[in-house]
């Protein structure tokens, strides 16, 4: 979910390969996890960390989904629950090297042309997660990313974009996190009194 301030580019890509029908997890210098063209890559940790939150996660949502058999995707926009409740949006994760950090790569941004013999010729390395792409897709993918980067700059141009508040953004400090003295109420606290219209810190 979002909210969309400006569509910057939308256009349609080449069909998927086949090969991007997939979805494996395996074990290797590290744990991947392989869903269609995407690879996410974890330490062992991170990974049933990862993995604890998403049995949660589907445990809520079958139970909700048992209750509520008229549920229909496409139908609500805003959010019904969260799996593992509406905390877990606020729970910064445990088994990383930092809470908004991965293991391996945190800040990794590399573009390479794979060997003839590799099936995905364009693999693109963003942080921990890796995407992959025969060479047309990626043709079409980057001037769709220059495009958006020009329509980005001209609307900066003329409008004033500036961020607005968000606890994660403005209550919570790098120094806070490591020293522990933001805790899971304070973050509740803050959030129900942004909802009320009142941010005071006490």
């Amino acid at each position: 979910m979002g909210a969309i301030k400006k569509i910057l580019l939308n256009k349609d890509l080449p069909d998927r390969e086949l090969h991007n029908s997939r979805m494996f997890v395996d074990l290797s210098e590290n744990i991947h996890i392989h869903f269609r063209e995407i690879r996410m890559m974890f330490g062992v940790e991170e990974f049933f960390e990862f993995f604890e939150i998403l049995k949660e996660g589907a445990r809520d949502i079958k139970k909700y989904l048992r209750r509520n058999p008229d549920y229909q995707e496409q139908q609500v926009f805003d959010g019904i629950l969260v799996g593992g409740g509406a905390k877990r949006q606020i729970i910064p994760l445990k088994n990383s090297p930092k809470p908004h950090e991965s293991k391996y790569y945190p800040n990794r941004l590399q573009v390479e042309l794979q060997e003839e013999s590799v099936i995905d010729a364009i693999h693109i390395h963003y942080r921990d997660y890796r995407f992959v792409m025969n060479i047309e897709t990626f043709r079409e993918f980057s001037n769709g990313m220059k495009a958006a980067l020009d329509n980005l700059d001209e609307f900066l141009r003329q409008y004033d974009y500036k961020e607005g508040a968000h606890p994660f953004r403005t209550t919570v400090t790098t120094e806070e996190w490591n020293l522990g003295k933001i805790t899971l109420l304070h973050k509740i606290k803050y959030k129900i009194k942004r909802i009320l219209g009142r941010t005071e810190t006490n």
